[in-house]
């Protein structure tokens, strides 16, 4: 008798287990990212340690050799030097520091190849209370693509120096099909959020490279430059943010699987950090990867990590469209909390079936004092970095002449906030 409830059991695991597997055949990953491996010692040696700090924390960040090397890190008190942690990977974070204060730490390699004395001073108070996000207004269209596609999805929201604002998003004909996106839609507007009643201006689509392209991210350095997906973080760079070439050199292979929607935002002078959908294993993440280049880039560490008791746990990862914002002095991790656990969702999607409308719209938002880690989602009943739950798929936040926006968007077929269109609203704070 007890075969009976085996074999049910024992198919579902097959299925769940073929799924994966079957979804993750594209995927490839790379311990280095976009550094070889003949190009770690020249690099730690340029680079070094590089700090960065707030009023209780700090951060040491460096080029790793995690194929040969392990990390020890011990602070040094006069002539006193004590262990304090171990990294693999070019990363380490103390926490519980003081204000104002002064500190020693020292990171060595195994080998002593690597070996830098660091001291630093940490902020002083400067950490305003805690608040949380709320949307504070209705939802208003801003953006809707008629030439080259037929809605937007996921984002980026970026304003050149010529003062006009810009919108690139994912798009492509009909209701909304992963398999047809290849190109960005791009409108563009003098202001953000554009006047009451106005839509932004739609241009040529953008990054049409003759592939998936999905979820872009552009920042504005000593050029325009832009990071999208899947699978992998493909580059381009533009002169003056409306012409895109793509940068096959600055392209790179992830550390995890199901790779997506990567962010980058500026960290501290010479740094970056890179936000990415992940799975590690069962459960989903959000990546960090870290650059004092902009050009090199490696993982260093789950910025968000979900687990046991996680309400979702999809084989093409949940933790979507990562999003890191500031505000009073406190860090805050927006994810789009998507992709139902088991392998029937997946498949269900492949046949535009979305079991739970109302999910897709599920913005979890994460709470912290520094920038490197937001602990681990076990559900809404034990998230103690939870901030907010946000009704809003995709979302990307503006903040311009002392307002935050909000936006959402998403494909037509399943998204309940728009019809295919990027809306916008205000986004506002409470203790």
């Amino acid at each position: 008798m007890l075969l009976l409830p085996a074999v049910p059991a024992a198919l579902l695991l097959f299925m769940e287990i073929a799924v994966r597997i079957v979804i993750d055949l594209p995927v490839q990953t790379d311990f280095y990212s976009s550094i070889g491996k003949e190009d770690v010692a020249r690099l730690q040696e340029k680079f070094g340690v590089r700090v960065n700090v707030g009023p209780d924390w700090a951060h040491l960040g460096w080029i790793a050799n995690p194929a040969t090397q392990r990390y020890a890190i011990s602070s040094i008190d006069g002539s006193v030097e004590t262990p304090v942690g171990e990294a693999r990977f070019g990363s380490w974070l103390a926490e519980g520091l003081k204000p104002a204060s002064r500190y020693v730490f020292r990171v060595r390699s195994s080998d002593g190849a690597f070996d830098r004395i660091v001291p630093l001073d940490t902020r002083g108070e400067g950490r305003g209370p805690a608040v949380t996000p709320f949307i504070a207004s209705p939802w208003r269209p801003v953006f809707r693509p008629r030439k080259t596609g037929d809605y937007v999805n996921d984002h980026t929201v970026y304003r050149t120096r010529d003062g006009t604002w810009h919108i690139l998003g994912i798009t492509a004909f009909g209701e909304g099909d992963y398999s047809k996106e290849k190109y960005f839609a791009h409108g563009i507007s003098p202001s953000f959020p554009p006047a009451d009643g106005a839509m932004m201006e739609e241009r040529d689509p953008v990054a049409d490279f003759g592939r998936l392209a999905w979820a872009p991210h552009v920042i504005v350095e000593d050029r325009y430059r832009m990071w999208f997906s899947p699978h992998r973080a493909y580059a381009a760079q533009s002169p003056d943010g409306y012409d895109w070439k793509e940068d096959d050199e600055r392209s790179f292979l992830p550390y995890h699987a199901q790779f997506r929607d990567p962010m980058v935002l500026k960290i501290a002078d010479g740094q970056w950090l890179m936000y990415a959908t992940a799975r590690d294993g069962y459960y989903s993440s959000v990546d960090v990867y870290q650059s004092f280049d902009l050009e090199h880039w490696q993982y260093i560490r789950p910025a968000l990590e979900t687990g046991f008791g996680a309400e979702r746990a999809g084989a093409t990862a949940t933790t979507e469209s990562p999003f890191l914002l500031s505000h009073n002095g406190r860090y805050f991790l927006s994810v789009t909390y998507n992709n139902d656990s088991f392998f029937w969702n997946p498949l269900l999607l492949s046949m535009g079936v979305w079991l739970d409308r109302e999910s897709y719209n599920e913005t979890l938002v994460f709470a912290g004092t520094n920038p490197y880690s937001f602990g681990t989602y076990r559900g809404e009943k034990n998230a103690p970095s939870l901030a907010a739950v946000l009704r809003a798929h995709a979302p990307e936040y503006v903040y311009v002449d002392g307002k935050w926006y909000i936006t959402t968007a998403g494909w037509p077929w399943v998204a309940s906030l728009t019809r295919g269109e990027v809306a916008v609203a205000e986004l506002g704070w409470k203790e």
